[in-house]
């Protein structure tokens, strides 16, 4: 009977060293994953200029709608303009975004 309680024991206090094992390594993993979205979010453009009905709109990161929309249609626009904007062109400055404004809309 002794030896039975001390496999009881035993088997217990493995279970529970590998359930918290497993908690520490999905803890670490969580962690690792907020990290690597830090840096990727650092390392993304803060703005975007693409498309929008058409015309060419200024998308903040993490929007999902354009914070600007220009009078500028892309159909008026040569083809390698429309592409470059259709793919999308990065700024993350306010000098850059004035630049790019004045590139497209003069």
């Amino acid at each position: 009977m002794r030896k039975t309680l001390q496999k009881c024991i035993l088997i217990s206090l493995c279970a529970f060293a590998v359930i918290g094992m497993a908690g520490f390594g999905s803890r670490n993993a969580d962690s690792q994953t907020a990290q690597q979205a830090q840096t990727t979010e650092a390392t993304a453009p803060l703005y975007t200029f693409s498309q929008y009905r058409g015309k060419l709109a200024l998308y903040q990161r993490g929007y999902a709608m354009p914070v600007e929309i220009y009078d500028v249609y892309l159909d008026s626009l040569p083809e390698e303009d429309r592409l470059q904007i259709t793919q999308g062109i990065f700024a993350d400055s306010d000098a850059e975004i004035q630049k790019i404004i004045e590139d497209y809309t003069s």
